[in-house]
């Protein structure tokens, strides 16, 4: 039913809501065979709250914890906001555990304690356990529900019992070989599972060596290991080894692209928080603080400019190219920047590999800023003749010094901050541009006041 194209929705808003006043049957059917992120996109495209609510109606219940996942943050709390207990426990149900603990933190504190006293003791267990643990943290991500077996047991009563219990178990692509304390022992693949004989004991096939994650750590960890061993699914355990959930290789893509828009967002300066559907006011505080921040540098950078104010009113055509510098060194730093935030981010960059990236992201900025120095230079000769060489030459210099020091601080910023345990994503940009324009606009008016005045 979802072999459509992907551009093409299979029910735009408008006709969700036409449907919705004129024929209800129609609707709900059509919406019974769209896909949770297809509802959820159909959610999205409305243009009023009122309008999601009124298609929320209409959603089964199986579909609408799947919908509401694919909402921003903000907006589906708004949309929880009008649920009572009874509706979320609809919702909840049809949930793994995981998705259903993301819906229980994004309603009121009184409405998500309501439902979980009404839940099933295993099922209760289950969600409190997860709720328990940092939202983005690996216990926080993973789900309760896998299939776990002693690992005194022969294949044939593993695959005896697999048949029973694990139709219900979504993704299963590993069995967890435990201990009779439920210390994980191994994982066994279903593929080496299915093609071994009947009366061999699971732990001789068990991968005692298979990556692991603990609850506590960082969702960004979780990832990596992911990337690192190509697994399909992670067992998590506590601090003493036992397995208490696993993660699944679809959250794994959620949180990817999760931690690669918040480093974009700390990039540009903006709130990891910020999306399109938060109140004004809301977003242009957020903002207001980073843009207050900029003010401030944008002020350092202009104060050096005025102590060469005497220089400018002598020279108008330094007022006509120091731009030119400061600009070419921010847009050099922010490229070395870029590569090692996300490196930092992917664990490429290293305090072990650091020396080697800086030489290179050095030894890049003075190739760059030779090559640059020679052509601005040159233009500067040619397009102010009266001042001749001698500019061409102050303004090479400034510009060689200014992506020298953009290159070296974009690289020595991001791991001084990870260093100091502070956000690399976070900071950087605002003290790249401070270190750029200062250095910019200091060599050149000063190379020029020294060797033109």
């Amino acid at each position: 039913m979802h072999n459509h194209d992907d551009s093409q929705a299979l029910l735009s808003s408008k006709e969700a809501l036409h449907l919705a006043k004129w024929d209800e049957a129609r609707l709900e059917e059509l919406l019974s065979e769209m896909h949770g992120s297809e509802l959820g996109e159909l959610l999205l495209s409305c243009r009023k709250d009122s309008e999601r609510q009124t298609l929320i109606e209409y959603i089964p219940d199986e579909l609408l914890g799947d919908a509401l996942l694919e909402l921003p943050e903000g907006m589906q709390e708004d949309m929880l906001a009008d649920f009572n207990s009874s509706e979320v426990e609809d919702v909840v149900e049809h949930l793994d555990s995981d998705d259903a603990a993301d819906i229980l933190q994004a309603v009121d504190k009184g409405v998500a304690d309501e439902v979980i006293e009404r839940l099933e003791p295993a099922e209760r267990r289950e969600i409190e356990s997860l709720l328990y643990h940092d939202e983005e943290s690996a216990g926080g991500m993973m789900q309760a529900e896998l299939f776990k077996v002693r690992q005194d047991w022969s294949v044939e009563k593993v695959l005896q019992v697999l048949r029973r219990f694990g139709k219900e178990i979504e993704n299963l692509n590993y069995v967890y070989v435990v201990d009779s304390d439920d210390l994980l022992v191994g994982v066994i693949s279903l593929h080496a599972l299915l093609f071994s004989e009947a009366d061999v004991v699971v732990s001789q096939l068990a991968k005692a060596d298979f990556p692991r994650a603990l609850a506590g750590q960082d969702q960004e960890d979780v990832a990596h290991i992911f990337e690192k061993y190509d697994v399909l699914a992670l067992p998590v355990v506590d601090e003493q080894g036992v397995l208490i959930g696993r993660i699944t290789a679809d959250d794994v893509i959620d949180v990817i692209q999760e931690e690669a828009t918040e480093d974009m967002y700390r990039l540009a300066a903006l709130s990891d928080d910020d999306d399109l559907a938060e109140p004004v006011g809301v977003t242009a505080r957020r903002r207001g603080v980073w843009l207050a921040v900029n003010l401030l540098t944008a002020i350092a950078a202009s104060v050096v400019i005025a102590q060469f104010e005497a220089t400018i009113a002598q020279v108008v055509a330094l007022a006509v190219l120091m731009p030119i510098v400061a600009s070419m060194g921010g847009i050099a730093g922010t490229q070395t920047l870029t590569v090692i935030v996300r490196g930092i981010a992917l664990g490429r960059v290293t305090f072990d590999n650091a020396r080697r990236t800086l030489i290179k992201e050095v030894s890049v900025g003075l190739v760059s800023g030779v090559s640059f120095a020679v052509v601005i230079g040159t233009i500067a000769s040619f397009w102010f003749p009266e001042l001749g060489i001698r500019l061409g030459w102050i303004i090479a210099a400034a510009m060689l010094l200014n992506l020298f020091a953009a290159a070296l601080a974009g690289a020595m910023i991001p791991l001084t901050l990870k260093r100091l345990n502070i956000d690399p994503a976070l900071a950087s940009g605002t003290i790249l541009t401070t270190v750029t324009d200062v250095v910019g606009f200091f060599s050149f008016l000063g190379l020029a006041t020294l060797f033109l005045i």
